[in-house]
């Protein structure tokens, strides 16, 4: 008896045992949650899983990522250009990845239109009166402004009425972005949608010209001359933008210009050119190089390895393929801090062929030797429905010429030993081609006596003020992750 209660306990003990495994089995436990992303920590996590793939310094992104830790696809994508630290400096070497609206910069840059615009820029110098006042860059032909008969060199001397239009500058030499001028003017030319500007010519004569932000094709030469000096012919190009085939149309009819002129050097003014397709950047390699270079490296790419093993290695090289006779004894490129990306490829890309032959005349240049395209951020490209989200444009390619040179993300510098040339100040006071420009007029100098002039120890105490929301850039539409 006393045996059997033996067994009964036992078989009892192992029921409840049971029981209390099965009441306490995983399937009872209470699960976490799983977290629910936002949309836009939706976009900021597809912003990292693209980068882990397209990424040129990927080596130093995180191996996991929080995307609720973002208000913002742009705070996360700060947070991540900012890891990969350039030793040179102590600072984030990425300057140059963004988002943008779905298809806003690729349509500007392909199909060479702008909306929401006036279609002039311009920069702080010092006027007549000794006052620091804003000058008109560049314009556009067909835009508001230049329709309206607004050119280079014009002085903004009202807006509105109000002749309050001058800034302040810092001790630094910067302009004071506080002051009232300096507010009045930015705030006329960027976040209205129409304004009365009172323009001065260079020969003191006025105009009121009541502007309204409109949409125009975009020239990308702003002028283009032929000038003698002494038995040379020099051709003079203001090239602002590379854009798509309507830029290569231009540049085009402006090389058989030249060619049919005789010219015998070639000065392109890059001085405001921000970049862009790196395609158009080919194109214009091509009209410019010797016939020596057909056939020969132009630039190569160079991207993480992960991108790098989808590529034959061929289709990362890419050569001169010239179509044109026009073959330049000399190059001149007119630079400074808002030359950028593919204006840059164009330089370091002609380098090699005209050794001793190819000169720098300016200011820094901006330093970017890289590139990226566009990846979609919450749309597929192939999407038929309202498309949401960003095209992220995430730096994915350097370039390098045929003598594996590049890097030059501090800038192009004239006058250094690496590029050949000059420093010179930018003279918006006077209009395109006018040979008292000091840029140009360096160029010209040089041309007819084999050196620089030489130059005094300046005293000017404002810094190079240029304002202008050109993109600066380089994209290759025709590369993607595969």
């Amino acid at each position: 008896m006393k045996k059997g209660l033996t067994i009964l306990a036992y078989l009892w003990l192992i029921s409840a045992f049971g029981f209390t495994l099965s009441s306490c089995s995983k399937d009872d436990d209470p699960k976490p949650k799983p977290v629910v992303l936002t949309k836009e920590q939706g976009w900021s996590k597809e912003i990292y899983n693209n980068m882990k793939e397209i990424y040129l310094w990927n080596d130093a992104l995180p191996a996991t990522f929080d995307p609720t830790k973002y208000a913002t696809p742009e705070d996360a994508l700060d947070y991540l250009i900012g890891l990969k630290i350039d030793p040179a400096t102590n600072s984030a070497i990425d300057r140059y990845s963004f988002l943008d609206k779905i298809g806003n910069l690729s349509g500007e840059i392909n199909g060479g239109t702008a909306s929401g615009d006036y279609g002039f820029m311009i920069m702080a110098d010092v006027n007549s009166s000794k006052q620091v006042s804003f000058f008109v860059t560049y314009a556009y032909a067909n835009s508001p402004a230049g329709k309206a008969g607004v050119q280079r060199s014009y002085e903004i001397v009202a807006i509105n009425g109000s002749s309050d239009v001058h800034p302040s500058v810092t001790t630094e030499g910067k302009l004071d972005s506080k002051s009232t001028g300096y507010i009045t003017v930015v705030n006329a030319l960027f976040n209205s949608q129409s304004a009365k500007f009172t323009f001065k010519r260079p020969d003191g004569s006025q105009f009121d010209a009541a502007l309204t932000a409109g949409s125009f094709t975009i020239n990308s030469v702003l002028f283009d001359k032929v000038i003698e000096v002494g038995s040379k012919k020099v051709g003079y190009v203001v090239f602002n933008q590379f854009l798509g085939e309507p830029a290569v149309a231009e540049l085009n009819a402006v090389i058989s210009k030249f060619e049919a002129a005789g010219v015998n050097s070639v000065v392109v003014d890059l001085r405001y050119n921000g970049g862009g397709s790196v395609a158009t950047c080919e194109k214009f390699c091509n009209l410019l190089a010797p016939s020596t270079a057909n056939g020969k490296v132009m630039y190569k790419y160079k991207m993480n390895s992960l991108l790098q093993a989808q590529y034959n290695p061929a289709s990362l090289i890419s050569n001169f393929e010239k179509t044109n006779s026009f073959q330049p004894e000399s190059l001149y490129f007119i630079v400074s801090g808002s030359t950028a990306s593919a204006s840059e490829l164009l330089i370091n890309n002609l380098r090699p062929y005209f050794a001793g032959k190819l000169f720098l005349i300016g200011s820094t240049t901006y330093g970017k030797p890289c590139g990226f395209w566009a990846t979609p951020i919450g749309y597929t490209e192939n999407q038929t429905t309202t498309k949401e989200g960003y095209d992220l444009y995430a730096v994915s390619f350097e370039s390098i010429n045929s003598n594996n040179e590049g890097g030059y993300y501090a800038g192009m510098t004239p006058g250094s030993t690496q590029y050949p040339g000059v420093k010179a100040y930018d003279t918006p006071k006077v209009g395109w081609g006018d040979e008292t420009d000091e840029r140009l007029g360096q160029a010209l100098y040089h041309i007819a006596n084999g050196t620089f002039k030489a130059t005094t120890k300046s005293t000017r105490t404002m810094r190079e003020n240029v304002i202008d929301r050109q993109f600066k850039g380089m994209i290759d539409f025709r590369k993607h992750l595969k």
